[in-house]
């Protein structure tokens, strides 16, 4: 019997900002490990590519950052309605539409089944390009999309993605679906769940100096802006010696940098990392992790900051969200002012510069003051480590979602465009967009101020020691 071909197709980005910020499609990298377990033969596309434009494209190339972060190439293109009279430029990131048809036209064959993902609510439009585009090369295949988009706004990825399908069954689920699909078993049914995934298949996807890593699922809180627990509502870990080989796996190939895309690193994970970092170490395994995720700062201990440190944690970010007190409470309790600081000091002790650390802090929240966030910049300034702004986003299901509906003069419960954090759908005359664009750069200068009084400080101890 001739084996099943599926195709996986990682979308494009459309926004009016965006940044590889070690961000890998993760998701589908598991899945096409999972079918290539079962016998079915994969192809995968990735529309956010880095360098990959033919010479002739209008795309505006990228940039390479830290530790194998950057810019993705970009082009200019049309804002969608919602958008109008926003003032800001809107791209779609990653490879031309020209190098992605040629991808689709390159293809071994034509494929059984096509499969895509979609993160960001907001980013729909680009798998409605990326969806256009496949059914004009490849015309009545079926494709199936899932992703945290179709998960929060079924109903509207089912009228308006292009899609066949709107997946958002449990990975449990799934062996039953693709076999009915494909008329083909899979031979590993059993295998799909994430306490049993493979390591991804990152021979698919082209080389970056870095791979992603999830070792649990889940977070023990329910903070009332965060999607988490609607989309991972169940704990699960991975074993250790399965992790451990994947990161021997990408050391093999070059790789020094990886960063964890879990929830609750510190907290659900904790048992895995604590006896993978500890092998890390025993084993003289010299990498660099990064946590973009956010560590929980109540979490963190003298003795979790010095084994992270010796085991080559380097970028560092933890989630404070404010400094209110009442507004800490409210939004799930998840950490105080004091457990911050603790924290803070035991992650210095611990050998790891303070440049290394940032700090979440949520702006625009319904509710919140301009000079709620400031104050919250000035004491985590006053800690020496560095503020982050990060965009309030509405996102549907949460408890803070029904509040975000009433505050904002925006449709965001109709068009998930309104849910883009840039966007900032919730201003009003509390909190306007300039108050947005003012509180951001404070931040970014008070980001300078500590790298610079880092800095200095730094020579000064070297002079001191000569």
């Amino acid at each position: 019997m001739k084996r099943p071909f599926v195709l996986l197709i990682n979308p494009w980005i459309t926004d009016f900002a965006a940044h590889d910020l070690w961000a890998r499609p993760l998701g589908l990298l598991f899945i096409a490990s999972l079918l290539r377990q079962g016998g079915v033969d994969v192809a995968f596309i990735d529309c956010l590519e880095r360098g990959q434009n033919d010479s002739d494209s209008v795309t505006i190339p990228g940039k390479v950052g830290p530790f194998g972060t950057g810019k993705y190439d970009k082009t200019p293109i049309n804002k969608p309605p919602a958008y109008s009279g926003f003032p800001r430029r809107y791209f779609r990131y990653g490879i031309s539409t020209k190098t992605f048809q040629k991808k689709l036209e390159s293809l071994p064959r034509v494929p059984d089944l096509i499969l895509m993902t979609c993160v960001m609510t907001y980013w729909y439009p680009g798998v409605q390009q990326a969806i256009n585009i496949t059914r004009k090369v490849l015309p009545n295949i079926p494709i199936w999309l899932g992703g945290i988009y179709a998960k929060l706004c079924k109903e509207h990825a089912i009228m308006h993605s292009g899609a066949d399908r709107i997946v958002t069954e449990p990975l449990e689920k799934m062996p039953e679906l693709f076999s009915t699909q494909l008329c083909f078993s899979l031979k590993n049914p059993n295998q799909w769940q994430f306490s049993r995934m493979p390591i991804p298949a990152w021979d698919l996807v082209p080389d970056r100096p870095y791979r992603v890593l999830a070792i649990s699922q889940g977070c023990p809180f329910r903070c009332a802006y965060c999607a988490s627990p609607i989309l991972q509502p169940q704990a699960a870990l991975r074993p250790v010696d399965k992790v451990y080989q994947e990161i021997l796996d990408g050391v093999e190939k070059g790789i020094k940098d990886f960063a964890f895309y879990d929830d609750a690193l510190l907290m659900t994970a904790w048992p895995i990392l604590k006896s993978l970092l500890q092998h890390i170490v025993s084993d003289g395994i010299k990498v660099r992790f990064h946590t973009p995720n956010a560590l929980h700062a109540r979490a963190i201990t003298p003795s979790k900051a010095e084994l992270l440190s010796k085991a080559g944690f380097t970028t560092i970010r933890l989630g404070l969200e404010t400094a209110s007190f009442r507004h800490q409470l409210e939004w799930g309790n998840k950490v105080n002012n004091r457990q911050f600081i603790r924290a803070v000091r035991a992650l210095k002790d611990a050998g790891i510069d303070a440049p290394n650390i940032g700090v979440y802090l949520l702006c625009g929240v319904p509710g919140q003051t301009p000079e709620e966030v400031t104050r919250s910049i000035d004491f985590v300034t006053e800690t020496g480590v560095l503020p982050f702004i990060a965009e309030y986003s509405p996102i549907p299901k949460t408890l803070l979602w029904q509040k975000a509906v009433k505050t904002s003069r925006f449709p965001i419960a109709d068009d998930p465009l309104y849910h883009n954090n840039s966007f900032f759908a919730c201003r009003n005359e509390l909190f306007s967009y300039e108050d947005m664009l003012r509180v951001k750069n404070y931040a970014r200068a008070m980001r300078g101020f500590l790298v610079k009084t880092s800095m200095a400080n730094s020579r000064e101890s070297d002079s001191s020691t000569e």
